[in-house]
């Protein structure tokens, strides 16, 4: 027996096949076997576990903002329409308070308007008054003077 040999059978301990080229020991598929649950673990523990715990809080961050910006979006859209209500609701009050005004400025006007006729009718009526007066007055006034203008005319015919 070799050297390499010997320390293969004493190294592991225990049970060996010999097949020609392929030296098997019971303990080498058993340490192998143990390295790879090791490094399982320590993979699963160190690495696997670490991402997926990273990828599954990147995955509800993005859940969360997916959320956020719906809310968002219906805020936006009921914040919209409360908007345009008052802006609905401030224009008719704006065109009410013009049509109001309007309509009392007509009215106002059309007092006015009243107030100057009657003023005038008033004035129109007092003009016609004097006027019928003055007609009297003259007529009066022709009347004497033709009495007058008549005993001088027959004076003097008669003289």
């Amino acid at each position: 027996m070799d050297f390499k040999q010997a320390i293969i059978e004493n190294a592991w301990g225990g049970f060996s096949m010999d097949y020609g080229l392929l030296h098997l020991q019971l303990a080498t598929p058993l340490t192998v076997l143990v390295f790879i649950l090791i490094m399982i673990f320590l993979l699963n523990k160190l690495l696997f576990q670490p991402v997926l715990r990273t990828l599954d809080q990147r995955k509800e961050s993005i859940q969360g903002s997916i959320k956020q910006s719906e809310r968002l979006s219906k805020e936006l859209e009921r914040m919209q329409m409360d908007f345009q209500q008052k802006l609905d609701e401030t224009r008719k009050n704006v065109m009410d308070i013009h049509h109001s005004t309007r309509d009392e400025a007509i009215r106002g006007r059309e007092g006015l308007i009243l107030q100057e006729r009657e003023q005038l009718e008033t004035e129109i009526q007092n003009q016609s008054e004097k006027l019928q007066q003055d007609f009297v007055s003259a007529r009066q006034r022709f009347l004497e003077l033709t009495k007058q203008l008549s005993s001088q005319v027959s004076e003097r015919l008669l003289n």
